[in-house]
């Protein structure tokens, strides 16, 4: 793929040479501690505000859960309203993944149809404690693995 651009949204972002290759952002990208999914959760921003990459903090009308891996609804609830709500209302989400095959939304509207986070912070937390998912089939290798970053023990 030599000489070929990444592209978001229709803006080439970057360049890269082979399979392999670092990518070289022709943007900054901000860094927003994101807390609440977990307490590593990070939205990286482009320096335009334009566009913000909200991994597991803000779903396309929803949230991640924080029911697991240290998460705190209250905290989450704070992440999001400071953080992400505080962007401009055009500015493009795009979060880390979808149930529903949707890819983008705007902080707009999430900020007004959000069905979780357009709660007050206390109807936030006690909707969170009351969802009752079933437990991820893969979290007891999953966990352990995020909190080393990925390294995975090996079988002994």
């Amino acid at each position: 793929m030599a000489g070929s651009a990444l592209r978001v949204a229709g803006r080439q972002l970057s360049q890269y040479s082979e399979s392999g290759a670092p990518i070289l952002l022709r943007q900054a990208l901000e860094t927003r501690a994101s807390p609440g999914h977990t307490p590593g959760c990070v939205t990286f921003v482009l320096d335009d505000h334009s566009m913000a990459f909200t991994g597991d903090a803000l779903l396309i009308r929803g949230c991640g859960r924080t029911d697991f891996q240290q998460g705190c609804a209250k905290t989450l609830y704070h992440s999001v309203h400071e953080k992400i709500f505080t962007l401009p209302g055009d500015c493009l989400i795009y979060p880390a993944h979808d149930y529903h095959g949707l890819t983008v939304s705007t902080v707009e509207e999430e900020r007004t149809l959000n069905p979780r986070l357009t709660l007050s912070c206390d109807e936030f937390v006690k909707v969170m404690s009351k969802l009752n998912l079933p437990k991820p089939q893969q979290i007891d290798f999953a966990v352990p693995a995020n909190m080393r970053c990925g390294i995975q023990t090996p079988a002994s």
